[in-house]
């Protein structure tokens, strides 16, 4: 539907003035001018908006339909224009970026020590991310940019920079903990800690061995944090698979880590949502590949699979 934002504009003032004089006025129009640009928004839109008569101009339904979404639209491209100017002129705007569960990464902090070089003027804010939310906020719109894990849930563009092995997480107790590492397919069936109401199965899958397996996992513990999942694998509850930095919360009491024989490793992404083009997402892009690339360069990191 081939309606213009001039089209829009046109009809806000007139529904807001119900005057053409005054609407045209406010346009920088002459009347037969904004007229026209109302019957080419009726007829493209296929609905009668106004009624007009030598006396007044009304609102139909279908006018008072439209009043109803079009100051969002408006201001919404109107922030898309001034976010794309101020950008350009270096003006200073704002990225929440969401991390989840890489704080203890070199490449987090580089990222945005080298974002920050790069654009100064931005202010750069890292969105609360819950430890289950497995697109670091961006499908609820909480975060323009994210840190996460692979894999990723629908709905995101993501770009893969680093790779890290998994591990097993286990009651120091737990017969497999007196082993230098432990085989995929017998971890599998063990008692799982899980996300409180995390339905995200492909993650689920992924980090309870899913392959190695006949059947869902045993869920032995559901857990909100991070600590909680600590606490219940501490407490025999559980055992659990993680990623190697998770090791910056240890010691932790009644937990021992363990490599993973022969498993696929976890793989860290710069991610936002599908087809997010905004000039300072992409630019963040860009800047966490060419940060990931360097500490591949420097043997810091395993680059992506």
């Amino acid at each position: 539907m081939d309606v213009e934002f001039r089209h829009l504009r046109a009809f806000h003032v007139l529904a807001t003035e119900l005057n053409f004089t005054k609407a045209a006025a406010r346009l920088h129009l002459t009347q037969q001018a904004l007229s026209n640009q109302i019957k080419q928004l009726e007829t493209r839109i296929g609905a009668t908006l106004f009624q007009r008569n030598s006396r007044q101009v009304t609102l139909t339904d279908a006018g008072r339909t439209l009043l109803a979404r079009v100051p969002d639209i408006l201001d919404t491209v109107g922030a898309a224009i001034a976010d794309t100017r101020d950008t350009e002129s270096g003006q200073r705007t704002e990225l929440i970026v969401g991390i989840r569960g890489v704080t203890g990464l070199d490449i987090t902090p580089r990222v945005l020590r080298a974002f920050a070089a790069e654009f100064p003027h931005v202010a750069v804010t890292v969105g609360k991310v819950e430890f289950d939310d497995s697109s670091a906020g961006l499908l609820a719109g909480a975060s323009d940019v994210g840190l996460i894990w692979l894999p990723a849930p629908d709905g995101l563009d993501v770009t893969p920079l680093l790779a890290e092995e998994r591990i097993a997480l286990l009651p120091a107790d737990h017969p497999f903990a007196a082993d230098a590492a432990v085989a995929p397919a017998e971890l599998a069936v063990q008692p799982f800690a899980w996300w409180i109401d995390n339905r995200d199965l492909v993650a689920r899958d992924f980090m309870t061995l899913a392959e190695y397996r006949d059947g869902p996992a045993t869920i032995g513990a559901e857990v909100a944090t991070l600590e909680d999942l600590l606490a219940a694998v501490g407490s025999g509850q559980a055992v659990a698979v993680s990623v190697a930095s998770v090791s910056r919360f240890f010691p932790w009491s009644g937990v021992v880590t363990r490599p993973l024989l022969d498993v696929a490793p976890a793989v860290l992404a710069v991610a936002c949502r599908a087809g997010d083009a905004r000039p300072l997402v992409a630019a963040f892009v860009r800047i966490a590949s060419k940060v990931a690339a360097e500490l591949t360069a420097e043997g810091a990191a395993a680059p992506s699979p």
